[in-house]
């Protein structure tokens, strides 16, 4: 057995790049030493404040004693940058401030709440102007949140953590939430919640604590409501139980092919592609603290090569495992998974079979007939009022799409008003496109042929009716079909349902473009974004417990197929031409 070892440090945030920013750092001067001040926050780590701030541990831990036992929420931690350059008394706080155009030494001490006096003292010559740009060491009065909190004091937070005195609120704020959310939930104007609570700004951060007014003849317990999910997305793994680990091994099984020189380069270069990404998610979640080994193995494609590869002891100690990209060997290992009790995800598409009574299965690639049935469900969402016809392909390989997205929408239109559903054959389903008004025409079918046939049959038809508005609904293959133009795609709003899409203009694609440009001074392409977005996704849900709030390429919204059964990807994306562009819709869940 050949394979890669990738040896790192990996950390998980709701975010999936960087922790603190410079320009947000404050400091204290103590004995002529300068420190930066960190408040830690869930999740922190030595390791991630280490790299964090660039200082060794050791002189961390010399600083902070206790803190090598566990980074605590909410404490203050002084990090050394080494000697001070100015005297100033010990316990000093001190700010770094950017000059801006316009401001002058007055606005920047108001800023800060510091004096004038203090800002010419540690910053000498700006009595002659501020210029743009230039660095300032502003003095700060200490905040509470700059005090280190005594050990009884620190709340134990579970629910929602709310405290009443009088007609005063202590409320702890949570994760995602704005001045203004709370602001709206206790129906408080933001402005006295600004004056209330002395900030100078409308920015807060979870762990804060702040103090809510409420008026005199509502003294009552004010309910908290909970931010529900969204309503479609399952948990995933909610029934079994895995004791959270301080490290974690992880094997991705990717077939390289470098012992067999005859193997498939389509294959080895998917799987050098998607390792690329693999690389990536490592990388950018290797600077927060979420101990564990990844291995990357080259498995073999025939049984008995496999399970030559599985059978060891150290594949045996796995905590989770990626792979294969093969269906046949998906369904070796999967098996071999559910006999071990080790949990395992197919990045991409699997046999359906797999999940049946494995509970240890993650499918992240929504099958094909999911997304028919995803397709039926938006069918009858937006096109009530239009004509709907079902051409049968009238081929066996496409007839499980057929009767899937049939199906489907009966069980839907008797629970929206009975919308009526046409069924059509490929030779006469030119006969019920409506000659004025609109009419949707679904053709499931992967065959490019028969799919070309269909273009020109109904292209033939709408030039006898001009005033004819068709929406076309295939699947994710026409994508490849060349010889469908633009020029039909664009006309008839070509529709199809897809697991993934690599949209560019997305702020969360170019991120991740950027570092992949970076760091393979390449571009990036579909199976590097969907290695990042399956080991970031899946470590995090299944190790760390945690969600994910978006993807790059993918929308993963995970459910038990059948009781006792394995998880199957409910969410895709619906893909629509229109102006000769291919535009997202939306996300939808089955």
């Amino acid at each position: 057995m050949k394979y890669f070892a990738l040896l790192c440090l990996l950390v998980l945030s709701k975010g999936v790049f960087a922790q603190v920013e410079s320009k947000d750092w404050v400091y204290e001067y103590s004995n002529g030493k300068k420190y930066a001040v960190h408040i830690a926050q869930a999740g922190n780590t030595l390791w991630g404040i280490h790299t964090t701030y660039n200082v060794p541990v050791d002189d961390i831990v010399a600083a902070n004693p206790g803190i090598e036992k566990g980074v605590k929420e909410g404490y203050r931690y002084l990090i050394p940058l080494g000697g001070a350059d100015m005297k100033v008394q010990s316990g000093t706080i001190v700010r770094e401030h950017t000059v801006e155009k316009g401001e002058t030494a007055f606005s920047v001490a108001k800023k800060y709440n510091s004096s004038v006096d203090d800002l010419l003292k540690y910053n000498p010559g700006i009595d002659k102007g501020l210029k743009v740009g230039q660095v300032l060491k502003v003095v700060v009065a200490p905040t509470t949140e700059l005090t280190p909190p005594k050990v009884e004091d620190k709340p134990k937070v579970t629910a929602p953590s709310v405290t009443f005195t009088d007609t005063v609120l202590v409320y702890e704020v949570k994760a995602s939430e704005t001045l203004y959310t709370i602001s709206k939930r206790f129906m408080v104007p933001v402005n006295d919640l600004q004056k209330f609570n002395n900030l100078k700004s409308t920015t807060i951060k979870s762990g804060d604590v702040l103090r809510i007014p409420l008026k005199k003849e509502n003294v009552k317990q004010v309910p908290v409501r909970e931010v529900q999910p969204k309503e479609e997305i399952r948990k995933v793994d909610e029934e079994l139980i895995f004791k959270s680990k301080a490290k974690y091994t992880i094997a991705v099984l990717l077939s390289f092919g470098l012992n067999d020189k005859s193997s498939n380069m389509a294959l080895k270069n998917l799987a050098t592609e998607f390792y690329m990404g693999v690389e990536l998610a490592a990388d950018s979640l290797e600077k927060l603290g979420f101990d564990a080994t990844i291995k990357v193995i080259d498995i073999p494609l025939d049984s008995v090569g496999i399970m030559k590869v599985l059978n060891t002891a150290e594949m045996k100690g796995m905590d989770l495992i990626f792979g294969p990209l093969v269906p046949q060997s998906a369904d070796i290992v999967g098996r071999w998974c559910g006999q071990q009790k080790i949990r395992m995800v197919c990045p991409s598409a699997c046999n359906s079979s797999l999940l049946k009574n494995n509970p240890y299965i993650y499918a992240s690639v929504t099958s094909d007939m999911t997304q028919q049935e995803i397709l039926a469900k938006y069918t009858i969402d937006k096109f009530k009022t239009a004509q709907i016809i079902l051409v049968n392909p009238g081929n066996a390989k496409d007839q499980e799409l057929f009767d899937a997205y049939r199906k489907r929408f009966i069980e839907l239109s008797k629970k929206n008003g009975n919308i009526k559903l046409i069924e059509a054959k490929t030779g006469d389903f030119t006969t019920f496109i409506r000659k004025s008004g609109e009419s949707v025409i679904v053709f499931p079918s992967r065959d490019k042929g028969s799919v070309i046939s269909f273009i020109n049959s109904l292209h033939k038809a709408i030039g006898k009716s001009p005033n004819a508005d068709v929406t076309v609904i295939g699947t994710k293959e026409w994508g490849g079909f060349d010889d469908v133009s633009g020029y039909y795609k664009t006309k008839y709003k070509i529709t199809w349902a897809s697991s993934s899409d690599l949209n560019y203009s997305l702020t969360d694609t170019q991120t991740l473009l950027r570092l992949y440009r970076k760091k393979y001074r390449a571009d990036m392409n579909k199976a590097g974004a969907h290695g990042f977005d399956v080991v970031y996704y899946f470590t995090k849900t299944l190790l760390m417990k945690e969600d994910v709030d978006s993807e790059v390429i993918n929308a993963f919204g995970l459910k038990a197929v059948t009781a006792g059964g394995g998880y199957e990807n409910q969410s895709c994306f619906i893909l629509k031409h229109e102006d000769y562009e291919l535009i997202r819709v939306g996300v939808f869940y089955e």
